[in-house]
C-alpha cells in the first residue's frame, strides 16, 4: 500500500472515518441528569447504546466507507462500483451529519421511558466530536470528488448509462423530433 498516492480529500475522509468509528465507542454521547433536593445523579451512554441499531449501522457504514475510500486508493484497487467511491462517501457523510445534528437538537431517549420531572437529557463530548468527524467525512468525500473531477450530477448520469448499457442510445426526450426538411421541386 502506497499512502503517498492519496489526495488531500481521501486523507481527510479516511482519518475522519477512523475517528468517527472510534468516537462512537470510546466517548459518551448523551446522558441523563437528575437533580433532586440534596443530590444530583447522572448516567451517560456512547453512540452504540444511545442510538437504535439502524442509526448505529448508518454511522458505522459511513466510517468504514470513508476508510475504504483511502484504502482502495492506497492499494490501487478498483472494485468496479457503478459510481465513484468519493461520491458514496460524501453522500453517506451528509446522512451521518443529519443524524447527528438532529440528535443534538432532539437527543434520543436513552432511558427508553418517559422522563420524570427533574430529569434532563444532556449532550456529552462524544456527540460534538462525532459531529466534527462527520463533517470531516463529508468534506473529505466532497473534496475527493472535486479532485477526481466528479459531481453528483455526473455520477447520476454514469449510473443511468450503466443501466442502459454501453453504446445504448440515450432515453427518448419529451420533445418530438424536428420534421424532415422539405424538398422543393
Amino acid at each position: 500500500m502506497d499512502f503517498s498516492r492519496l489526495t488531500q480529500g481521501e486523507k481527510i475522509a479516511g482519518i475522519s472515518g477512523v475517528a468517527l468509528i472510534l468516537i462512537m465507542f470510546i466517548f459518551k454521547w448523551f446522558g441523563l441528569e437528575a437533580t433532586f433536593p440534596g443530590f444530583t445523579a447522572e448516567a451517560s451512554q456512547n453512540a452504540w447504546h444511545a442510538y437504535g441499531w439502524f442509526l448505529v449501522f448508518v454511522l458505522l457504514v459511513t466510517g468504514f466507507a470513508a476508510v475504504g475510500l483511502a484504502l482502495m486508493k492506497a492499494s490501487q484497487s478498483d472494485v468496479g462500483l457503478p459510481v465513484a467511491m468519493s461520491a458514496i462517501v460524501a453522500g453517506l457523510g451528509v446522512v451521518a451529519l443529519l443524524i447527528i445534528v438532529i440528535s443534538i437538537f432532539s437527543p434520543p431517549n436513552i432511558a427508553g421511558v418517559d422522563l420524570p420531572e427533574g430529569v434532563d437529557k444532556t449532550r456529552k463530548i462524544g456527540v460534538w466530536l462525532g459531529l466534527l468527524a462527520a463533517i470531516g467525512v463529508t468534506y473529505g468525500g466532497w473534496r475527493a470528488m472535486q479532485e477526481e473531477g466528479a459531481s453528483f450530477g455526473g455520477q447520476t448520469d454514469r449510473l443511468g448509462e450503466r443501466d442502459r448499457g454501453p453504446g445504448a442510445p440515450p432515453p427518448p426526450s419529451s420533445t418530438p423530433p424536428p420534421p424532415p426538411p422539405s424538398q422543393a421541386p
